[in-house]
């Protein structure tokens, strides 16, 4: 959710540019959101959603360096510190869940 919140709150001059460079970001929080909703409701489920939530939140933290080049350097490192603990978080649970679940 914060990273939803983030742009907004950080940068006051986004709202001037419609929100164009965080759209990619702001995507990318909503799937790691409701793959993380789903890891949680099903976890047997969906495996295989627990390994790609890692991915989506390394992918978060490379389009801070990628796309997000022209944004306030505040949101920018917001995006990387929480796109490395989701990735980081997504990791050990993949790897906890994988021990625990089989």
């Amino acid at each position: 959710m914060w990273l939803i919140a983030a742009p907004p709150l950080l940068d006051f001059q986004a709202s001037q540019h419609l929100f164009r460079p965080y759209w990619i970001p702001l995507g990318l929080a909503v799937v790691i959101m409701l793959a993380g909703m789903l890891c949680a409701l099903a976890p047997l489920d969906v495996p295989g959603l627990r390994t790609a939530n890692t991915g989506l939140a390394g992918t978060l933290v490379v389009a801070a360096f990628v796309v997000c080049i022209d944004v306030s350097s505040v949101v920018q490192i917001n995006q990387v510190v929480v796109g490395a603990a989701v990735a980081l978080v997504s990791l050990v649970v993949a790897v906890d869940a994988g021990r625990w679940l089989g």
